[in-house]
């Protein structure tokens, strides 16, 4: 049997965060990946010369004092990247709305596209970036809300500033609230563009988004956006090889069957090969329902109850994701990035809207030269697909739908494909442990969102929780905020 100071199951960006400062801050760490490669939802797969980011392809928070910026600084890590002045591409139907980093080009974007609702527009965007600046002199010391320890009460008085009291009254509201304030609620295409934004960054549309997270993921896009060469498992592998460098153990296909508490007070938890684990502290980077899964049912009943009703009660999006790897016929200055909605009288979801990464020209991680990776992804509702016969119809519609308007927009495009391979909520399942193939977290509502999300802390001592189930929500930074959270609880030292 292994001992170590702390076992971290899982090598998502909130697993692989928390047992790289762990180990940087001198802990004995084990870092145990189910999977054959790590990162989760966030890894990578290969196909003979061409390698595919599993999901997660476009990085944000590599701005200086950014999220990953601050981590990756701690830990002397470099991650090859380039900035995007134009993030993507927002298509509508076939209108097509440039979401640039820069704000002034942005908002004359608007001003062009929507003339008769641009002063709107402005007004609407100077308070969301307002409110999120005032929101990131918070961010940067990764606070926990409410904060439970002196570091965490100090890492949240940090960044307060009297301004700040004005974000308050916006605690409970919906961005829906501040939309309507400005009279931009009929807006039929600024709206789909913000659900489009939304859906994929906070797994809810405008209306039903917190406000204050709306706020800041709208307005994160124009501190930075980034392409990460090869993807951003490169992170995730970068965070593992820190860990391994400061004398943690890191080990890949050894799927977690069970923890428990011993009789002397230690976790012990045992693989699937048989392998066997002692630990003072141990992280679960799954999600709550997952991690609840691990307890023996007498632990089970400990935990808190707001992560016990949320990982039954609480609906997670599912992913349906196509990879192509194809000849490369686009021009130079094609987005690397863009978003479709393909008829904005349907629903936002199932191949109607989807998120599509290119590979860079030059990126011998992804392609050789000639030829291009492509990643397509739409939101799916998991409860649809339990049917083989049904699953097998969606696939099929999914994968008609998007090749048809690939092809409006690159012609030929995807005629040059040499590899196409799908993957729906099974998949998902398989390869990332995660029931029901759910991926991206709770949607970030009000009732999900800041003190009401589930906390790092399990209930019980010594069990501690990362990703995007955990404060403070969805997405890369989010859970690698979460990863910091538990490196902080356990050493009681503020690691980054």
């Amino acid at each position: 049997m292994e001992q170590v100071d702390v076992l971290v199951i899982g090598s998502g960006f909130g697993g692989s965060t928390a047992a790289a400062l762990l180990a940087a801050e001198g802990s004995s760490v084990a870092l145990v990946e189910a999977a054959a490669e790590w990162g989760g939802s966030a890894g990578k797969f290969q196909r003979k010369d061409f390698r595919f980011p599993v999901g997660a392809t476009l990085g944000m928070g590599y701005e200086r004092d950014g999220i990953h910026d601050k981590i990756n600084r701690r830990l002397g890590i470099e991650i090859e990247k380039r900035p995007l002045h134009t993030v993507m591409n927002v298509a509508i139907a076939d209108r097509v709305y440039p979401y640039y980093q820069n704000r002034e080009q942005f908002l004359r974007m608007w001003d062009a596209k929507l003339p008769h609702a641009a002063p709107a527009i402005r007004s609407f965007y100077r308070e969301v970036w307002h409110i999120a600046g005032l929101l990131r002199r918070h961010m940067v010391h990764f606070p926990v809300v409410p904060p439970a320890t002196f570091q965490e009460a100090e890492a949240l008085l940090k960044g307060f500033h009297p301004a700040v009291l004005r974000c308050i009254p916006l605690l409970q509201k919906p961005l829906g609230y501040v939309i309507q304030k400005h009279g931009l609620q009929h807006e039929e295409d600024f709206m789909h563009f913000l659900n489009g934004v939304l859906l994929d960054s906070m797994q809810t549309e405008a209306d039903a988004c917190s406000a204050l997270l709306g706020c800041t993921a709208l307005d994160i896009y124009h501190r930075g956006a980034w392409y990460i060469e090869g993807g951003l498992y490169r992170q995730i592998e970068a965070l593992v090889q820190s860990c391994k460098s400061n004398g943690g153990t890191v080990k890949k296909g050894r799927r977690i069957v069970g923890i428990a508490r011993s009789e002397s007070g230690l976790w012990e938890a045992e693989d699937h090969k048989g392998g066997r684990w002692q630990a003072a502290n141990v992280v679960l980077n799954t999600t709550a329902e997952d991690a609840a899964s691990l307890l023996p049912a007498e632990d089970r009943a400990k935990l808190s109850g707001r992560l016990r009703r949320k990982a039954v009660a609480q609906f997670q999006w599912g992913a349906f994701t196509m990879y192509l790897a194809l000849k490369d016929t686009l021009t130079e200055k094609t987005p690397l990035f863009h978003q479709f909605l393909v008829n904005p009288d349907k629903q936002a979801e199932a191949g109607n809207h989807f998120f599509v990464s290119i590979s860079a020209a030059a990126d011998s991680h992804r392609a050789p030269a000639g030829y291009r990776t492509v990643t397509v992804s739409t939101h799916i509702n998991p409860d649809d697909w339990k049917d083989k016969t049904a699953y097998d119809q969606y696939a099929a519609a999914i994968k008609k739908a998007v090749l048809a308007k690939l092809e409006t927009v690159f012609p030929g495009f995807t005629d040059e494909a040499v590899h196409m391979f799908t993957a729906g909520p099974l998949a998902w399942q398989h390869y990332t442990r995660r029931t029901g193939g759910k991926v991206g977290g709770f949607p970030q509502t009000p009732d999900n969102a800041l003190y009401r999300a589930i906390s790092h802390r399990s209930g019980i001592t010594g069990l501690w929780l990362c990703g995007d189930n955990i404060f403070p929500g969805a997405g890369s930074i989010g859970a690698s905020s979460s990863g910091v959270h538990c490196a902080r609880s356990i050493t009681g030292r503020q690691p980054v």
